[in-house]
């Protein structure tokens, strides 16, 4: 039984540009049912339409659950078709298909009809509706209880009674590549669907502020729309350390600055990786006004930093849409896992900087040579092929009984308040610290957001320790230390 693909705004194109394009939509989907294992087909491109063929039946839901995620294709639905000769020949297929399907219900007949027929549409509709209204409740074309659907073209008619919603756009590759920054959150994954929706191929710029563990978990949310929505092509993810610009910056920076000058840093990083992949444009999960680096003052004193455009589809999105948009598309859970790196956050950022103060700041660094040198120096990942271990078992939400906890905060967040009995060791001595800890304990490490407690649990299990994340941080802390000592 065959799927018919409908292809909606690739049939506004003029002929040259649709040909290309649904010819990019064939490889797309070829490219689709083999990534899931889908060989055994065959496709058979009409005007406006695709056909696929499965020799196998029952595979049939797995490919319209694969397929509805190619971009260029609004709808789909699976049909019996009919090489027919006759209206007459249409009716009779039509009562042994719908009958038990029409029974005592209210039911409609919508019709289409591309080439040239001794009949119109709507002598189809009518001959299908008499031969079925015996066996139906009553005719409703406004609100049926019942749709049949028929649609010819020339000597075949196809007939069906479901619409499946797919996600439209344009084929993969059919507007050229751009680069994303992505932090693993929902926005910037989000974003990155809307751009490869819209038919670029989409490589992911990754500045890594935190670790492994937080590359992981960025690993973890690409894998989703790779997977997923990706095909045709084979995304890469760019990994750029950013430890040696954040150290200049901590020791040179006004902190108040940090959200903006931090931003530009990635700006630049990612304009020179476009340069040299061929993107044109930068994508970011930026939506307005939902953090400080976020205000239209600062994005444009950000965006000051380069010349490539900067394309920000969040950019009228509240959170609660993005994040149902995640969960649509499918990187909410994974996104849900990675936490933001706190360890550099400013307490106390600007909303309104100007561009001579930023520029005043960055002044004190060499920028284009950290800018070359974290470039030069980032790792090319192939996404597809990358392993992803979960982090989820690395965190826990209480603190279990004769448990040890470390707090991994500066000595001096630490005297302002901590955990009763928790340990001080400032994330970066704790590697230092390892010779002081037993292998016989638990650990339950915590920071303000948790970014860093993900990192350090993951560095100490990798050494053969049982050490924990505590979720939410010193947040979460202070309301179990509420309900345990109130």
């Amino acid at each position: 039984m065959p799927i018919l693909l409908r292809l909606g705004e690739i049939t506004l194109k003029s002929n040259r540009t649709r040909g290309r394009f649904e010819s990019l939509l064939v490889h797309n989907i070829i490219a689709a049912l083999k990534m899931e294992g889908l060989k055994d087909f065959q496709i058979l491109r009409e005007r406006g339409r695709i056909f696929i063929y499965l020799r196998d039946e029952e595979l049939e839901r797995k490919a319209i659950d694969v397929l509805r995620r190619v971009f260029g294709i609004t709808s789909l639905s699976p049909v019996k078709e009919l090489c027919f000769k006759t209206l007459s020949d249409i009716a009779k297929y039509a009562e042994e298909l719908f009958k038990d399907y029409v029974k005592d219900k209210s039911f409609a007949v919508r019709v289409k009809r591309v080439g040239k027929h001794d009949f119109t549409s709507l002598d189809v509709a009518r001959e299908v509706g008499a031969v079925l209204y015996k066996y139906a409740k009553r005719v409703n074309l406004t609100n049926p209880e019942r749709t049949v659907y028929v649609e010819i073209r020339n000597d075949k008619a196809y007939f069906y009674t479901e619409v499946i919603r797919a996600f439209g756009g344009l084929p993969i590759g059919s507007e050229g590549k751009v680069v994303a920054l992505v932090s693993g959150g929902y926005d910037s994954a989000v974003a990155a669907w809307f751009m490869l929706r819209r038919g670029a191929k989409v490589e992911y710029v990754f500045c890594n502020l935190g670790g492994l563990a937080h590359e992981l978990g960025v690993l973890g949310v690409l894998k989703v729309l790779a997977e997923k929505w990706s095909y045709g092509y084979s995304p890469v993810l760019h990994v750029v350390d950013f430890t040696r610009i954040v150290k200049e910056m901590d020791s040179k920076c006004d902190r108040s600055l940090f959200n903006v000058v931090l931003k530009r840093f990635m700006y630049r990083v990612a304009e020179a990786i476009a340069g040299e992949v061929g993107a044109r444009a930068i994508v970011t999960g930026d939506s307005l006004g939902q953090v400080s680096s976020q205000t239209l003052q600062n994005l444009y004193v950000s965006s000051l930093a380069i010349k490539m455009q900067v394309l920000r589809p969040l950019i009228g999105f509240d959170k609660e849409d993005i994040i149902r948009m995640a969960k649509e598309i499918g990187t909410y859970e994974a996104s849900s896992q990675v936490i933001e790196f706190c360890a550099f956050y400013s307490r106390k950022p600007k909303t309104r900087a100007r561009l001579e103060e930023v520029e005043n700041e960055e002044a004190k660094m060499n920028v284009e040579e950290l800018v070359n040198e974290a470039v030069k120096n980032r790792r090319v990942v192939s996404i597809l092929e990358a392993k992803t271990p979960s982090l989820k078992e690395l965190i826990i939400g209480n603190i279990p009984q004769d448990s040890v906890v470390i707090d991994l905060r500066s000595p001096e967040e630490y005297s302002e308040w901590h955990y009763p009995n928790a340990i001080n060791v400032p994330f970066q001595d704790l590697l230092g610290f390892t010779s002081k800890l037993s292998r016989d304990k638990i650990y339950v490490l915590y920071c303000d957001e948790g970014s860093l407690s993900i990192e350090a649990a993951f560095l100490l299990n990798k050494m053969g320790y049982k050490a924990y994340s505590l979720h939410g941080g010193t947040r979460k802390l202070r309301r179990i230390c509420q309900l345990r000592f109130s």
